[in-house]
């Protein structure tokens, strides 16, 4: 009985320190776009720590979508300043972007900010 009640104690201090350790970390999830023109449009779509960007490109009438997927992290620079890091499957090689980051509400929507450019969330 000992044996039982210590192995359910051990069980819950391990999973009392994952859930901790993964609660420091920062997570998005949805879909966040930024649009250039009606035809040129740049989605990132967040799950967990991975990531799917979307790149929609097009004039004329004719568009184009390249799909990307990959992993990001988000660190934290300095006094409440962050950074993204995205890395990128591109036909077998890893490619890493490294941009600011923030994100925010306004008037009830969503966003984030990738190096500059506001993304606001769709869904």
């Amino acid at each position: 009985m000992k044996k039982i009640i210590s192995t359910v104690l051990v069980c819950v201090l391990l999973l009392g320190c994952v859930m901790s350790l993964a609660s420091c970390s920062k997570m998005l999830s949805g879909k966040y776009q930024f649009e250039l023109t009606e035809s040129n449009v740049i989605t990132y779509e967040f799950s967990l720590n991975k990531v799917t960007k979307t790149v929609t490109s097009g004039a004329f009438g004719f568009t184009k979508d390249t799909v990307t997927e990959g992993t990001y992290k988000i660190t934290e620079t300095g006094n409440s300043e962050y950074s993204i890091t995205f890395t990128w499957d591109v036909d077998g090689a890893e490619e890493i972007e490294t941009f600011d980051f923030s994100q925010g509400e306004e008037d009830g929507v969503k966003y984030i900010k990738l190096g500059g450019f506001k993304y606001i969330n769709v869904k």
